[in-house]
């Protein structure tokens, strides 16, 4: 069976010199299916704007088994890349490493509780001190 390629070109500046992007061999895609484009900059945030794209199929010669393959009914795969595991949500919510333990949960409640506290004392030292500047002695 011949080597089914897929290899994408780019051309930032419109200076109509390409450069390789992607060359992976070993793919099969059906026909009939459409094209996308999509782009993430992590925690950054950033504006990609595609301008255009054009597609080519290189007309190549196939085998006779791939001539007679009904190329709309096959299942995209890419033979030489492991597959991606499952992306499974987790249904508690927890999306940390570990879950918060009992004593994590009461450290957390102490900490929470202390800084409370301490934001009551400066308040009631803040206002007591403007009360007395506000005394008028008649």
């Amino acid at each position: 069976m011949m080597m089914m390629m897929m290899k994408v070109m780019i051309d930032v500046e419109d200076k109509n010199e390409w450069k390789e992007c992607i060359d992976i061999g070993g793919v099969r895609l059906p026909t009939g299916y459409f094209f996308g484009a999509s782009a993430a900059t992590g925690d950054l945030s950033d504006n990609h704007d595609i301008i255009s794209m054009k597609l080519y199929q290189l007309m190549v010669e196939h085998t006779p088994e791939e001539e007679n393959l009904d190329w709309t009914k096959i299942e995209p795969s890419v033979s030489l890349l492991k597959s991606p595991k499952d992306n499974i949500d987790d249904p508690t919510g927890n999306f940390r490493g570990t879950p918060l333990t009992g004593w994590k949960v009461f450290l957390l409640l102490l900490c929470a509780l202390l800084g409370i506290v301490v934001c009551a004392v400066v308040g009631a030292v803040v206002f007591q001190k403007r009360q007395e500047r506000n005394k008028r002695f008649y």
